[in-house]
């Protein structure tokens, strides 16, 4: 596990970054919480924004996240 840690610092360092991209952006991320705060349901706004009803689950609530490690 340590090389695996070390690997990947070393990517880093030189620019690279692993993993998937992020779905949702800085501006989905503010259309996703006005929509909730008017009152609307997460599957309407998963629809609206075209993002999956997890995706949009996990926006509302940072808590539910996995930790990274």
């Amino acid at each position: 596990m340590k090389k695996t840690e070390n690997g990947l610092d070393s990517s880093r360092a030189r620019g690279r970054v692993g993993g998937r991209r992020p779905v949702v952006d800085d501006d989905k991320r503010r259309v996703i919480l006005a929509r909730r705060a008017e009152g609307h349901s997460i599957r309407q706004i998963a629809a609206a924004v075209a993002v999956s009803v997890g995706v949009v689950d996990k926006t509302l609530n940072p808590a539910a996240a996995p930790v990274d490690s």
